[in-house]
């Protein structure tokens, strides 16, 4: 039996994560309804003037003294798809097949074997600028003990891709080239099954801490 092994499907699937889970890229967003905003700036635009209402959503953003932001992370998963070797690979005859006279019955076994293994990105946000020296502290803060533990927690649920697997085998074909295309066939259906599994379990494990909106007060000077 001549099993063809490769590395794996070697499946980018940080880009369905990222799309499956909808977290925001590492980035500062004010807090607030974006509409709502809008009609009240109008107003304001209105009453007060436009360099009124400029330092008005200046203060609010936090490049004044109070007002809050969210920073959003990201965890980003390059799942290998698997490393796979085949273990006390055995062929032989069997009867009872309807096969061709010259193209014998034959059955093709082992245990299959796969390594699997994530690697994680994580990407943090910058400190916004404009900030006050007390701003920029408390943002700190939020990035080394907030959110920094939280973006670990989604690489620690990701790897749970990780780790092996054995699995037995048994494939009956006629003849020996339909043998060896069998049991490849069969592997690595096997292997990519199994893939698909593991990485969309990591996938929702980590999506289930999500979504993750804690705004960082900057209402000091």
């Amino acid at each position: 039996m001549h099993a063809l092994l490769s590395k794996g499907p070697a499946r980018r699937s940080a880009a369905r994560a990222a799309a499956r889970r909808q977290r925001a890229r590492g980035g500062a967003v004010v807090v607030g309804d974006a509409g709502a905003r809008a009609t009240e700036v109008l107003d304001l635009q209105r009453l007060a003037g436009n360099r009124a209402v400029t330092q008005l959503v200046r203060t609010f953003d936090g490049n004044g003294h109070s007002g809050s932001i969210t920073l959003h992370g990201q965890a980003e998963p390059f799942f290998d798809g698997g490393t796979a070797k085949v273990l006390n690979p055995g062929v032989a005859r069997k009867k009872g097949c309807d096969c061709p006279q010259d193209e014998p019955c034959m059955t093709g076994t082992g245990t299959l074997r796969v390594t699997y293994k994530v690697e994680v990105t994580i990407t943090m946000p910058d400190v916004p600028g404009g900030l006050s020296a007390c701003q920029e502290r408390r943002v700190r803060d939020f990035l080394r003990n907030v959110l920094g533990p939280h973006e670990q927690e989604h690489a620690r649920r990701l790897r749970t891709y990780d780790g092996t697997t054995s699995r037995p085998f048994s494939v009956t074909a006629c003849g020996r080239p339909a043998l060896d295309e069998a049991v490849n066939a069969r592997i690595h259906k096997m292997q990519n099954d199994e893939h698909d599994q593991r990485s969309a379990d990591a996938e929702k494990k980590s999506a289930a801490i999500d979504p993750f909106d804690r705004p960082v007060d900057l209402s000091c000077t």
